[in-house]
């Protein structure tokens, strides 16, 4: 019987989640009630060892039937929650595929419903857990974490990838900031697609009004769609997304070859609205990194700010280390190459970026 109702006090808490998908694929919910912490975790298939039977990265409900146990125990020895030093007690672990409309589809990732007791209502919870998969974009997981009676809650999001998978909840809208701050430069420096883009504005010419021009208006562009899709304004699928930004490098590739020059001033402003345009797009692609935003407003606030200043601190260093090489070539180099730098920068650019453009669109063929 107590385990009968702890079931049914975890699905009435995690209750607005129960749509089409019990919860979106990479993500986590918290919610601390007195003395226990209750979870709903997306577990990848790939995470987990010994489950997929016939190895094709996807469970259907027989497997998941068939090996609820060991998902169990996987999931309580790699998914840890403690506080002042000391670990909760799991009560309670229950699996599930996320489709609950009774259609036998084949998943990627499934539902985890977790309890877990503490001697004491936990005041700052610890969170670790090496639960990430080996597939594109599943190297991260955005966990939303709530306390408090319902006319007082406290809620805070945060986000556990490979290399930085603790976390330590409520402690204060300041520390979540500079978390996200990381988070905010290590994606943009770790995303290669945002970076060949911002090389194909930088070599397109020289000088320090065309460079600042671009920049502001990739920053300014990018911040505006990141702020209105992580404050859930404008949806926009990644299936469009992702191909769209592969696409921004070759068009901004193909059009510095094709100039071949500096720009005169007219078409200064023409590249500066291009690159306006293209920031719109890539603003999008930065909200995936933070997951959904379900929270209270300061908090909302600080991540986001956090994530943005996180942005332009790695943008800042990337482009630093590219104009500094180009001062550098350019000081040093005392004949002209047979093909310019930026020339070769936008091919190679240009080339890649119609590999990742395949990449995204293929799959979908």
């Amino acid at each position: 019987m107590p385990r009968l109702l702890g079931i049914l006090l975890a699905l009435s808490l995690f209750a607005g989640t129960a749509e089409a998908h019990l919860l979106p694929k990479q993500s986590a919910t918290m919610n601390l009630v007195d003395r226990a912490a209750f979870f709903v975790v997306s577990v990848p298939v790939s995470a987990l060892t010994g489950v997929d039977d016939d190895g094709d990265g996807l469970l259907s409900l027989v497997e998941i039937q068939r090996h609820t146990t060991e998902i169990q125990r996987q999931f309580e020895a790699r998914f840890h929650i403690s506080s002042n030093g000391r670990r909760g007690t799991g009560v309670l672990t229950w699996v599930s595929s996320p489709v609950n409309d009774g259609s036998m589809t084949e998943v990627d990732y499934v539902v985890v419903m977790h309890r877990a007791n503490f001697d004491e209502v936990p005041i700052n919870p610890e969170l670790t857990t090496d639960l990430f998969g080996s597939k594109s974009g599943e190297a991260q997981m955005t966990i939303t974490a709530t306390h408090g009676l319902a006319t007082a809650k406290v809620t805070e999001v945060a986000l556990l990838e490979v290399g930085a998978s603790t976390h330590m909840f409520f402690r204060g809208r300041w520390s979540t900031f500079r978390d996200f701050v990381r988070v905010g430069a290590e994606h943009i420096l770790h995303g290669p697609d945002h970076l060949l883009f911002l090389l194909t504005i930088v070599v397109a010419a020289a000088g320090w009004r065309y460079w600042i021009g671009v920049v502001t208006s990739f920053t300014v562009a990018h911040s505006i769609t990141l702020a209105l899709s992580a404050f859930g304004v404008v949806r926009v699928p990644s299936s469009v997304i992702e191909p769209g930004i592969a696409a921004s490098i070759v068009v901004l590739a193909l059009l510095n070859l094709r100039r071949s020059g500096s720009p005169h001033s007219h078409s200064t402003s023409a590249r500066i609205a291009l690159v306006f345009a293209c920031g719109l797009l890539h603003g999008f692609g930065f909200s995936s990194a933070i997951g959904a935003m379900s929270v209270d407003i300061g908090s909302r606030i600080a991540t986001l700010a956090g994530f943005n200043a996180g942005i332009e601190l790695g943008q800042f260093l990337f482009l630093s280390i590219v104009l500094v090489i180009v001062a550098l070539g350019q000081r040093f180099t005392t004949v002209a190459p047979r093909f310019p730098a930026s020339a070769v920068a936008s091919i190679v650019a240009a080339v890649l970026g119609a590999a990742m453009f395949i990449g995204r669109v293929a799959p979908q063929a």
